[in-house]
């Protein structure tokens, strides 16, 4: 009983350039590691900052907020991230006056 609980906790490797949103779906909730380069500004919340991964065909969104951590981060620099895997389906909303339709966001929540 102790090795399976102790396997649930180790990180799984995965790709987020290649993850689908099938694939993270299934594996949302569980513990991951992550690495890809940083592909957008990151969004420098003193709190959260966010880390962008570079957009797919399936235009989703990608990327990774590190929890209580600073973080000064250039674009094309490579990042590793040890969190929990998330999965949001963001309903459409207007931002600046624009209606953005509805996407999913799979990203890596730092622990």
């Amino acid at each position: 009983m102790f090795k399976l609980a102790l396997l649930a906790t180790i990180p799984t490797p995965v790709d987020l350039y290649r993850l689908s949103i099938d694939r993270a779906r299934q594996q949302a909730g569980r513990p991951v590691v992550a690495t890809f380069i940083v592909a957008r500004p990151v969004y420098a919340d003193p709190q959260l900052p966010t880390l962008g991964a570079a957009d797919q065909p399936d235009e989703a969104e990608r990327g990774a907020v590190l929890r209580g951590a600073r973080c000064y981060m250039d674009e094309g620099q490579q990042v590793t991230v040890i969190g929990v895997l998330r999965v949001t389906d963001w309903p459409p909303m207007f931002v600046g006056g624009v209606l953005v339709p509805g996407w999913v966001g799979i990203e890596v929540r730092g622990m």
